[in-house]
């Protein structure tokens, strides 16, 4: 797996750091100096009903590596579903290489470290990788759905106008016009046995 460090550079907000309580204090002081303020949380799950209680009030979800369980790295997959405008960075990542590795594929958007936050760009083996611009200002807000409008009916022919063919049906076969399907369907069937010559 090949990476590129971006430096990120993004107005500040609140960030939840989770982690126990020796490991949050560096993040947290980090970002304090980044401008941004900070809630703390103990475990996980603390902090994904922390988002879903207020889900506007976070920009940033820090995970510290060294206090989370592997399986508890779900939490990036259902943050990224359900909250996409908060990005998720990865603390205290030294000798934890899979848990990194597992959190960058379930959607990580990158580390935090003293000097700040780097987004990580993975790239597949023998990609090359172009840096994408990150927005300076305040992000914008996600696009409205168009409205959707129920497609208009053809006008109902005029009873003078003669119905169009029915494109269904073969090139050469017989069309039946209104009178004549009428008649069919009021013809009764002849009771059995009452066909004359057996």
């Amino acid at each position: 797996m090949s990476g590129v460090s971006l430096p990120v550079t993004r107005p500040s907000g609140r960030a939840l750091v989770v982690g126990n309580a020796a490991s949050r204090a560096e993040p947290a002081d980090t970002l304090g100096r980044m401008g941004y303020g900070c809630a703390e949380m103990d475990d996980p799950y603390a902090a994904m009903a922390e988002l879903c209680r207020r889900p506007l009030v976070y920009r940033a979800l820090v995970l510290s590596l060294a206090g989370l369980h592997r399986e508890e790295l779900a939490i990036i997959t259902g943050v990224k579903r359900r909250f996409p405008h908060v990005d998720i960075w990865l603390t205290h990542t030294d000798g934890r290489q899979a848990a990194l590795a597992d959190a960058m594929r379930l959607g990580a958007d990158g580390l935090l470290s003293g000097e700040g936050l780097h987004r990580i760009a993975v790239a597949a083996p023998g990609a090359t990788v172009t840096p994408t611009p990150f927005p300076t200002t305040e992000a914008a807000p996600l696009p409205l759905q168009p409205e959707r409008t129920e497609p208009r009916s053809a006008p109902a022919p005029q009873p003078s106008e003669p119905a169009p063919a029915d494109e269904s049906a073969g090139a050469g076969e017989p069309v039946l016009s209104a009178d004549e399907l009428r008649a069919l369907l009021q013809e009764q069937p002849a009771p059995p046995g009452a066909g004359g010559g057996e």
